[in-house]
């Protein structure tokens, strides 16, 4: 990153551009011509929701997940269906199928999913995006693929390589912690990666991608930061387990706890000692969705959340 200030003061980006899409091709088995670069995979979400507006599509979506697609879809006129969740909180991917209509061209899903943490049953998931992909566009987000820990997961990278019409996005902001200079990505078809770029704003920072091409080159401070969220998971979880709190099982890193109180009150008495929490997830209200931090600080999450619970 202070490398690149000496490119600050040029239009430099589109080099260093092309260098992390050979880079992001090269590590996940595809040519360049697959992979569209966006300002965060934020960019590549609200793209593929233009690209839907655009074509008059209907946007398919979970009740409870990740809502950035679902907002940026109603902007685009879109009419966008969600999917009620199952008794476990879980993406009901049968409803989610019957819900594909003539009219839907877009499906999101995502795995695993934002705020629960929980992830699909990958056959399941596999067998849906190959059917359902003959019919809409399947957009899978897997921005928190590094942290699975569950042997049976795979990503639908492979499904992309055998050319099935399915979008996986990726970020540089979780495990690699770049959030701030926002660099995402897709893996896709050549032709929806084509035309995703076509739409993009090329709003990317030369230090940002520098950073996130030495990040991903990094193996090494990617297991550490893994292993950092693991045990700062073990931290809280350990502590729900004595106090019998319900959450979920979690494949990121975050989790999302049953605190019996509604989030608009949690919230400021969390505040009071130190420590933010999320906002509401309608209509899960009283659920908590909890950012891991270092192992040390959730240390002071737990002790806050035995006060504000009493």
């Amino acid at each position: 990153m202070r490398k690149a200030f000496s490119e600050a003061n040029l239009y430099s980006m589109r080099g260093a551009k092309a260098e992390f899409k050979t880079l992001m091709a090269k590590l996940n088995g595809v040519t360049s011509d697959h992979i569209a670069v966006g300002f965060g995979s934020g960019e590549i979400l609200k793209k593929a929701a233009l690209m839907n507006g655009i074509d008059k599509g209907e946007l398919v979506s979970p009740a409870l997940t990740f809502e950035t697609i679902n907002r940026y879809a109603k902007t685009m006129k879109s009419n966008v269906k969600r999917i009620p969740m199952t008794d476990q909180i879980g993406i009901d991917l049968d409803r989610m199928a019957d819900a594909v209509g003539r009219n839907t061209k877009l499906v999101y899903l995502c795995n695993p999913n934002n705020p629960t943490g929980a992830l699909m049953h990958t056959a399941q998931l596999e067998s849906y995006c190959k059917t359902i992909s003959k019919k809409a566009t399947v957009y899978v987000d897997e921005a928190y693929h590094e942290y699975v820990t569950d042997p049976n997961y795979r990503s639908m990278m492979d499904l992309v390589k055998q050319g099935y019409n399915i979008i996986v996005s990726r970020t540089a902001s979780k495990v690699h912690g770049l959030a701030g200079l926002r660099v995402g990505f897709a893996i896709t078809t050549p032709e929806i990666a084509k035309r995703m770029e076509s739409y993009l704003t090329d709003s990317l920072n030369i230090v940002g991608l520098r950073a996130a091409i030495a990040s991903y080159k990094d193996s090494k401070f990617q297991t550490f930061s893994i292993e950092q969220n693991n045990r700062a998971r073990k931290v809280v979880t350990e502590f729900l387990d004595v106090k019998g709190i319900q959450y979920l099982d979690s494949q990121t890193n975050f989790i999302f706890i049953k605190t019996g109180m509604e989030i608009t009150d949690f919230q400021p008495g969390m505040e009071k000692h130190g420590v933010l929490v999320g906002r509401p997830f309608p209509p899960f209200t009283d659920w908590c969705r909890l950012s891991m931090a270092k192992p040390e600080e959730m240390e002071r999450f737990n002790s806050g959340m035995d006060k504000v619970l009493g």
